[in-house]
């Protein structure tokens, strides 16, 4: 496997992200809408792994992080990560919000915190993953840029 680049995500790849989320147990419930701030890894012509940022003003929230099986323990995750850490900067948002049910250790070492996911204010409640689409167990994580 050769090192998978990483781009933006074309509108056209909508189904093929939403399987890959699916793939990986995660929501893709409201991704079409913010497909203009998703990136995408690409080894050819398949996708090893997705990345995506719904901003709401200077508060984001960091979803839908899935790299396939076959793509792991390579560095691929991290790359994605500091992808979507400079489009969140580039949109000036100051704080950024996960919500997650299994890599809470994976963003803790990546200097994310865990916080109380009732004391999330703003826009960033409205989303997708706040109203439904993440269970109420998930635990709540945030990072100021």
């Amino acid at each position: 496997m050769s090192v998978p680049e990483i781009r933006r995500a074309d509108p056209s790849e909508a189904k093929e992200i939403e399987l890959l989320l699916t793939d990986s147990g995660l929501p893709s419930a409201g991704v079409r809408d913010h497909l203009a701030h998703f990136f995408v890894a690409h080894d050819g012509p398949v996708l090893q792994g997705i990345v995506g940022l719904e901003p709401y003003g200077p508060v984001g929230l960091l979803r839908s992080l899935a790299v396939r099986s076959s793509a792991r323990s390579r560095g691929l995750g991290g790359r994605l990560t500091e992808q979507v850490l400079r489009e969140a900067r580039s949109l000036g948002v100051r704080r950024l919000i996960l919500l997650t049910t299994t890599a809470e250790r994976y963003f803790s070492a990546r200097g994310f915190r865990v916080t109380d996911r009732g004391q999330i204010t703003g826009d960033v409640r409205s989303s997708a993953e706040f109203t439904g689409a993440c269970p109420e167990s998930a635990v709540c994580m945030e990072l100021t840029l």
